[in-house]
């Protein structure tokens, strides 16, 4: 019976200048490069199927970092993956005062299809997928597997080039097998929203 596993991978540290203006954003720090260096040591290590990016630029860059060490597998970019706002909360709302109803809403509504898209059941042989993707739509993808309130994202932490791996099984039941783990980075090259650099 066969499993697949998702690797989802937040990108690395970014320019959240971005100086070059594009709409793909920022790309990547040289500390985040370094995040994704040994990221894609660690992934290496995994018998990867694919793997999958937001074609935003910080994703896209850690993503490309990653397939340099799995030989003979090309990053399939989408926008189905950008950074999202699934769910607003009343301390979101003061934050982000002109994040409009409609805006999270197709924001929720992206990321249930990239969710669909994403997370099934493997046919015929184990899968081992990695998504590099952004910090709330991780953070969203596992209270969807969780079955958990949609606004409960934001109390979860994910790093940059923090990983969360799933588990989804031959009959379609799906369990986190850890969450966040940034064990492969040294303590200097861990940074997060919620924790000081």
């Amino acid at each position: 019976m066969a499993v697949r596993v998702i690797y989802l991978v937040r990108h690395g540290q970014h320019d959240q200048d971005n100086p070059t203006g594009s709409e793909l954003g920022g790309g990547l720090t040289p500390l985040g490069v370094k995040q994704a260096e040994l990221t894609a040591k660690m992934i290496s290590k995994k018998p990867i199927s694919s793997i999958h990016s937001s074609s935003l630029n910080r994703a896209d860059e850690t993503a490309r970092i990653i397939a340099r060490e799995v030989p003979g597998i090309s990053v399939q970019q989408t926008d189905l993956l950008w950074e999202c706002i699934p769910a607003m909360t009343s301390k979101l709302q003061i934050e982000m005062p002109n994040y409009t109803t409609l805006q999270v809403s197709q924001d929720k509504q992206r990321a249930d299809v990239a969710f669909r898209k994403y997370f099934k059941v493997a046919k015929r042989t184990d899968r081992h997928d990695v998504i590099v993707c952004h910090g709330n739509l991780i953070r969203y993808f596992v209270t969807v597997v969780l079955k958990a309130e949609a606004s409960s994202w934001v109390r979860m932490d994910i790093c940059n080039c923090g990983i969360t791996q799933v588990l989804i099984q031959s009959e379609g039941d799906m369990a986190v097998l850890c969450h966040n783990d940034w064990s492969h980075l040294p303590k200097e090259l861990r940074t997060s929203t919620l924790r000081p650099s």
